[in-house]
């Protein structure tokens, strides 16, 4: 992948790091900084989405900056509830299993998010999962924010659009993703090697993240797991250029030169986006429709949490 120098720099840095939550830490500032750096984002989304056919045929809301095994960092995107609804989830309750995740925002007003207390998604009564509030916030412009393993959380559609540097990394170095690495340049093999892995339920033993026991949504009135869940698209390919091209005329990615040579190179429906982004043609922010199983309400989660822990805990 045609990485940025300070992508590179950032990835480098965790893939050869022993203490990665340290790490993380040391790296904050960095991202902090590069959130702010419009020369840098440009420059990173050039080098993304020129990738063949990415615009193309892309549905969803991620621009891949960087991929090294466990190492992942991205742009990823957070849009509105296009029929105007308002604190809609953008995505189920769930956690990143070993991941451990720092993000900044880089273009918007932020969005709201719940944080749960890390395993409390383990703790179970029947079907109900009893998940622990750890804290409710804001995540604003300016200050990045750590996620550590295991930790699930829930983020809320924003009113307006608003885009994260997310830099990923396992909480250890792992041998299954130093295999990762070097299998960079053979997708196909690496995808078959880590479906195996999982069909023979060896995911531990490999260090390779589950699957299951990673989403969770309001059900008959408390919180469950989600069964058999496969994360479905974010949206079809026109809403994603409309948010993605929305996001670009944000953070003034409007560079002449670099679109009417990338015109070339895309398919016949993606010019129209182009030429409206070099009119300077006001592009709206519509958002996404959003997937049924995975729109919810914060009244519906904070009262379907409530309802899942025993009465005798809630009156104490």
């Amino acid at each position: 992948m045609n990485m940025h120098p300070a992508i590179e720099e950032i990835a480098t840095k965790l893939v050869e790091s022993p203490m990665r939550q340290k790490t993380h830490e040391e790296i904050a500032p960095r991202a902090t900084e590069l959130c702010q750096d419009r020369d840098f984002l440009h420059d990173a989304i050039k080098r993304s989405i020129t990738r063949p056919g990415f615009l193309d045929n892309t549905v969803d809301l991620t621009i891949h900056l960087a991929a090294l095994g466990d190492v992942m960092i991205n742009i990823n995107i957070f849009v509105p509830t296009r029929d105007g609804g308002r604190l809609n989830t953008q995505d189920n309750i769930h956690h990143h299993g070993w991941r451990l995740l720092t993000t900044g925002i880089l273009s918007g007003e932020g969005y709201d998010t719940i944080e749960f207390v890390p395993r409390s998604h383990e703790k179970r009564d029947g079907d109900k999962v009893l998940l622990e509030v750890q804290e409710s916030y804001h995540h604003a412009p300016g200050k990045v924010r750590y996620i550590g393993e295991h930790a699930a959380h829930v983020v809320f559609q924003p009113d307006s659009t608003t885009t994260t540097l997310a830099i990923w990394s396992a909480d250890k170095p792992m041998m299954s993703q130093s295999i990762k690495r070097s299998l960079q340049g053979l997708p196909g093999i690496r995808k078959t090697a880590v479906k195996c892995i999982r069909a023979l339920g060896m995911e531990s033993l490999f260090g390779v993240n589950k699957t299951k026991g990673l989403y969770y949504h309001p059900f008959r009135g408390h919180i469950e797991e989600m069964v058999d869940y496969r994360k479905p698209w974010d949206g079809t390919n026109e809403e994603m250029l409309n948010c993605m091209f929305h996001f670009f005329q944000q953070v003034d990615f409007t560079d002449s030169g670099f679109w009417s040579d990338h015109k070339k190179q895309v398919a016949s429906h993606v010019v129209p986006w182009i030429d409206k982004l070099l009119a300077g043609e006001p592009i709206p922010d519509r958002g996404i429709w959003g997937h049924p199983r995975r729109r919810f309400t914060r009244t519906q989660i904070l009262q379907a949490i409530d309802n899942s822990h025993p009465a005798d805990e809630r009156k104490s």
